[in-house]
């Protein structure tokens, strides 16, 4: 068995060398895991995890994503 997650991206300040600097920090402490088997009885866990997906990338699009230059 298996398990996966997504981490969301969060952006926090934390001080280095007593300056404040911005960091984006992936967040694993409350991320839903998922089980993954071989066997054909699994569960199906798919509207979870895409919901989860979704929420990720989210995460992703607001804090580290920036708009590429022509």
């Amino acid at each position: 068995m298996h398990s996966s997650g997504f981490y969301p991206v969060v952006e926090h300040t934390v001080r280095i060398e007593g300056q404040p600097v911005a960091i984006f920090d992936p967040m694993g402490k409350d991320t839903l895991l998922f089980h993954r088997s071989i066997a054909d009885d699994a569960p199906s866990d798919g509207v979870q995890y895409v919901e989860q997906a979704k929420k990720w990338f989210d995460s992703i699009w607001s804090t580290v994503a920036a708009e590429a230059p022509l």
